[in-house]
């Protein structure tokens, strides 16, 4: 039989399937579908015909027996056979018929099979949602204007001059803004100090609330050499817990008072920041170009989020339950850790609760029709992503990070997922270039 031939008799088989689909929201499907006993029959005889070769029967050299004495001997074995082959050929014959796009595994229900009768069942599954888009070319954002003013670059210049702050030993007292090195012994259990749990060497800036108010003002005052003591009750939410609660005291010696001394901004401060730079005008120049790359990506990213707020509330559509469900979960997951590293207890408040979880079903809800919303537009636009834009893009990241191509290459490896993820932000890019009217330019290297 040629493939011509085979592809006709399936079709034929096929034939013998029939399905009606009913709609749920969330674009959940149900599907009804009945097999005729044709097929079934068919499908018994598959069964049959392979255990004949199988199995062996006492008296009966294998493969020998007769068909009857194997059709009675595991009829309910055959049945059962038959109707599990039938369904996925069934359900995926369904599925091509009605150009469904699951999500998912389907899930089978209300099986029915009498004598001489249809075959029915129905499956439960999630698809992709149909989207039909309209108005998304060209959509009208108003424009931000950039500037940055002398007061912006000022503030970044004070914080370079803290980041290149040099710190000298003295012998007053220590105040603010002082590093002071300390060796401190907390008390234990006992509340007799514990030597062995003795640190030394410690520094800390004071004032910068690295330290227990009550530490750090028993440090304050204090000059090279001299001790001090300082009572420290930790609140009962405190981590670790081990110390939550707790009344510990602490005796500490200052073996180091360092006073903070910030550098002049001049011409030779722009050298040391780095050495490209000849002079103070050339550093602000810099620090002035930087903030305004910054805000324009900002500023893209806002339009491109109004942008997408028009086309979703011009195009209704549902999203896959289960996908709502699995980005909920790792919203609480992200909640959790966030919580847990701030020293925040879980919320028992069931209003805030209620409210919080409505948020993160708004948020999922966006971001997947969001998702959707995108690949379609890409696929209506038939955006495709060439390796050559992929490696322009590889040598610009390489020149913003400062680190040398050959070595972030092998990172975006063919057929890898960063390389695929890589491709989706680049064909993501293009999508909103035709979305806000613009022609997508290949970045320039810094």
């Amino acid at each position: 039989m040629t493939a011509g031939e085979e592809d006709m008799t399936e079709e034929k088989r096929m034939e013998g399937i029939s399905v009606e689909v009913s709609e749920g929201g969330d674009c959940r499907r149900t599907l009804a579908i009945e097999v005729q006993p044709g097929l079934f029959e068919d499908e018994k005889n598959k069964v049959l015909a392979s255990l004949i070769k199988e199995v062996t029967i006492p008296g009966f050299r294998r493969g020998k027996a007769p068909r009857g004495v194997i059709q009675n001997r595991f009829v309910d074995e055959i049945h059962t056979e038959a109707v599990k082959a039938l369904l996925p050929d069934a359900y995926a014959h369904a599925v091509s018929s009605e150009n469904l796009r699951p999500i998912g595994d389907p899930v089978f229900k209300d099986i029915e099979l009498e004598e001489n009768e249809p075959l029915k069942f129905k499956v439960e599954l999630e698809v992709e949602p149909v989207i039909e888009i309209e108005g998304y070319k060209d959509i009208k954002i108003e424009t931000e204007e950039i500037k940055i003013d002398n007061e912006e670059i000022d503030k970044v210049l004070d914080s370079l001059k803290e980041r290149y702050a040099d710190y000298e030993p003295v012998e007053r007292e220590a105040a603010n803004s002082d590093v002071v090195v300390l060796d401190y012994i907390p008390s234990g259990d006992d509340g007799e100090l514990d030597e062995s749990k003795k640190v030394e060497d410690y520094p800390v800036e004071l004032g910068a609330g690295q330290l227990f108010p009550e530490f750090e003002e028993a440090v304050i005052g204090k000059k090279q050499g001299e001790k001090g003591n300082a009572e420290i009750e930790y609140p009962d939410d405190y981590k670790p817990e081990r110390l939550a609660g707790q009344k510990v005291k602490y005796s500490f010696t200052v073996k180091e008072v360092k006073e903070k001394r910030l550098p002049e901004i001049d011409d030779a401060f722009a050298a040391k920041v780095d050495e490209k730079f000849t002079s103070l005008d050339d550093l602000r120049a810099d620090i002035g170009s930087r903030m305004k790359k910054e805000k324009e990506e900002e500023a893209r990213r806002k339009m491109e989020e109004m942008a997408i707020d028009k086309i979703l509330e011009a195009n209704s559509f549902d999203v896959p339950a289960t996908m709502i469900d699995r980005y909920k979960t790792e919203l609480v997951k992200e909640d959790e850790k966030r919580r847990n590293m701030a020293g925040a207890e879980a919320e028992e408040d069931e209003e805030k609760k209620k409210e919080i979880d409505e948020l993160f079903d708004r948020i999922a809800r966006r971001s997947i029709r969001r998702f959707f919303l995108i690949d379609r537009i890409a696929g209506l636009e038939d955006i495709r992503i060439a390796d050559a834009e992929v490696e322009a893009e590889i040598d610009h990241i390489a020149a913003g990070s400062g680190r040398p191509v050959d070595e972030i290459r092998p990172y975006f490896e063919q057929g890898g997922e960063q390389r695929r993820n890589l491709m989706g932000r680049i064909r993501e890019r293009k999508v909103f270039d035709l979305i806000l009217g613009r022609e997508s330019i290949p970045k320039e290297n810094d």
